[in-house]
């Protein structure tokens, strides 16, 4: 046998032996649900933050704990949320709203003016917000005290920031930001009115909002960090990591796009149908997404697919989250709530710091004077980002064993070869 051939038969096995076992995942149902025979899927899941606990709305409220079942619901939570700690739940009714503890007994209700249109709750349930038909925004505390009222006309969506300092709310006329006590920061009613989706980075320290195809990223004073059209068609649904880092969302572009905290598209991952529900684990490294393909998507940081599954049915907006660890998914189909375990090999995870490009919409990214916004009334103390540590050398693939056994086995084939 010819030197060259001996040499192909050795790079052979050295590839085998470096390239080792694939990774791999899988999701595993733990539990399913059967959904209420009233016409309508569960939304708004949640999954709380030690990943004990599960919240759906919907025409009827589901929470359960993950391990032993234990659960309750039946009340009506089309306009419900769970505190992020999982101890409380606040819903609006009719003119009421009320908080829950975390077995289902009431705590207190109160009565606003007007139907309620949105509720909002701090991650401990210390604070509690809503917004009513008539325009009014009204805070309590925890016991159900009277902290502020605030009127502003059409509110569509209520956040608290994770410090608990900032109320920010989307309206038909601009975007607000309050303190608890529901006293203006900064309001901005020149850049349109389309915002409707509201993430807060856990430190306070930045807002996203989302609308239409736009995303605008402000500091917790108001101003404008950038504001950018990301995609062509109207976006669906959005998330972010805990500091606000990538945010992911799918849209009526039929694609999964993650953009960083600049404003700049790094990857898009097509599906071919509209995608109506994203969520992401705290650190972004499992992004699960689902729409009307009936597919659930989980793609790694740096957007590759580890694992598809088809649902029943097609999965409606805000019906997927993702825990914080991203070991557990929870996701809705038309029929039923599914728990699922997501399962994967050792370093199945990449570690990088900058994702990758492979799609990117170009966008016009428009930055707004300071001098264009509203005066800041009361300022918000910025708490520091603390960056969060990264892997930049990926791991070697051949380890010492490994590359001790390649080298074995290539020697051996000279030895065989030589007999030959």
């Amino acid at each position: 046998m010819s030197s060259g051939r001996i040499f192909f038969a050795i790079t052979v096995l050295l590839i085998i032996c470096i390239a080792g076992p694939a990774t791999a995942a899988s999701i595993v149902t733990e539990w399913k649900e059967r959904i209420p025979d009233d016409g309508s899927a569960y939304v708004g899941l949640m999954i709380s933050s030690n990943s004990s606990k599960v919240f759906a709305g919907g025409n009827q409220m589901y929470v359960r704990t993950w391990d032993d079942g234990k659960h309750w619901g039946g009340l009506p939570a089309t306009i419900a949320t769970m505190s992020e700690d999982g101890n409380y739940v606040v819903y609006g009714q009719g003119n009421s709203v009320a908080l829950l503890n975390k077995d289902g007994t009431e705590k207190w209700s109160r009565f606003m003016g007007g139907t309620v249109r949105a509720v909002a709750i701090s991650y401990n349930g210390s604070l509690v917000v809503s917004a009513d038909s008539q325009g009014y925004i009204n805070s309590w505390s925890n016991n159900g005290d009277f902290y502020g009222r605030n009127q502003t006309p059409s509110v569509k969506h209520l956040a608290i920031s994770p410090t608990g300092n900032l109320v920010v709310a989307t309206s038909d006329t601009g975007l607000w930001f309050m303190t608890k006590a529901l006293e203006p920061v900064w309001s901005d009613t020149k850049n349109g009115s389309v915002d409707t989706d509201i993430i807060i980075s856990n430190d306070g320290s930045t807002i996203i909002t989302i609308g239409g195809r736009r995303i605008s990223s402000h500091t917790n004073t108001g101003q404008l960090n950038w504001m950018n059209d990301v995609t062509k068609e109207a976006i669906i649904s959005s998330a972010c990591s805990y500091d606000c880092s990538v945010i992911v969302i799918g849209s009526q572009d039929k694609s999964i796009q993650a953009i960083d905290r600049y404003g700049t598209v790094h990857w898009t991952y097509p599906v071919g149908e509209w995608v109506n529900s994203v969520a992401v684990s705290q650190d972004a490294k499992v992004i699960a997404a689902a729409g009307i393909d009936q597919n659930l998507y989980v793609l790694n940081h740096g957007g590759n697919l580890q694992v598809k599954k088809k649902m029943d049915t097609i999965i409606h907006p805000r019906s997927l989250a993702v825990s914080a660890d991203g070991k557990r998914i929870v996701v809705a189909d038309e029929y039923t709530l599914y728990g699922l375990k997501l399962s994967t090999e050792p370093d199945f995870i990449e570690h990088v710091t900058v994702i990758p490009t492979t799609v990117r919409y170009t966008g016009t990214q428009t930055l707004v004077p300071t001098t264009e916004t509203t005066i800041i009334e009361t300022p918000v103390t910025s708490i520091p980002v603390t960056p969060v540590p990264v892997t930049t050398t990926p791991k070697s693939a051949l380890d010492p064993v490994t590359a001790i056994l390649a080298i074995g086995a290539g020697l051996s084939v000279v030895q065989w070869v030589r007999k030959r």
